[in-house]
């Protein structure tokens, strides 16, 4: 007795598409070498074509699984998001993540936009949204945003590792402490967040090192460097319609 869908006569059955599948896209190899494999190794025969429909088929069947995962995106109480450059049949694309711990959606577009944001999350994100200073995240209308730390890490360090390589007379001294002092400052947030996440209570206790954080960052700040680059990370921290209000928010 055929199951159903099933094709009477067939040998290619659910386990050799989903192999496929994974061949072609978990290990990125092309549909003609997925063809040559399974002739190779498994003596099943069949053209490239085939395996282009293999995952056009579970394109198709796995779409109300895909939009489920949008609304538990939706409805989740804290998202991570990012993205990054993706090559589509040879043509420039983004591809967009936003997960937390439980569920991980991804979404290749062309764009780079709020558009694509929007769509993602509707017209408001009721949780906390952790992403790095890309602008098109506001359009998510997230209710508290969390600045990724790591980002903010690296820069400093890139902006500390450009000043080194300069000639020593060249040097902004200040702006190196600078650096110095904001690496230590997020490592530092970053150690507190780990230690906090079990415990609960303390609210107190949390909203006074929030403060004591603050009070760090803006001594920090608090003075004009040379360096231009150092500068302008220095006035991107300090700009209360950028990043400077979701630094610690992990600390409410």
């Amino acid at each position: 007795q055929p199951a159903e869908g099933e094709l009477l006569n067939c040998h290619i059955g659910p386990t050799t598409k989903a192999t496929a599948v994974y061949l072609r896209y978990g290990l990125n190899i092309p549909y003609r070498k997925v063809k040559q494999l399974f002739d190779v190794l498994f003596a099943m025969t069949f053209v490239p074509a085939s395996a282009m429909n293999f995952d056009r088929t579970a394109t198709k069947r796995g779409q109300p699984l895909y939009e489920d995962l949008k609304q538990k995106v939706r409805t989740a109480a804290y998202a991570h998001a990012d993205e990054t450059h993706w090559r589509e049949d040879g043509i420039n694309h983004f591809v967009w993540y936003v997960g937390n711990d439980q569920l991980a959606f991804y979404r290749i577009d062309p764009h780079r936009s709020s558009e694509v944001v929007r769509s993602i999350f509707g017209q408001t994100f009721d949780g906390i949204l952790n992403t790095d200073g890309y602008a098109a995240y506001n359009a998510a209308n997230a209710t508290e945003r969390q600045s990724c730390l790591a980002h903010l890490l690296r820069k400093a360090k890139e902006i500390k590792q450009e000043i080194l390589l300069k000639k020593p007379r060249f040097q902004d001294q200040q702006a190196i402490r600078f650096c110095d002092r904001l690496i230590k400052l997020f490592k530092q947030a970053c150690d507190v967040g780990q230690r906090l996440l079990n415990e609960q209570g303390q609210r107190q206790h949390r909203k006074q090192l929030r403060k004591k954080f603050y009070a760090r960052l803006r001594s920090i700040c608090s003075q004009k460097l040379a360096d231009q680059k150092a500068d302008s990370f220095r006035r991107r921290l300090r700009d209360p319609t950028k990043e400077y209000y979701r630094l610690f928010t992990f600390l409410k």
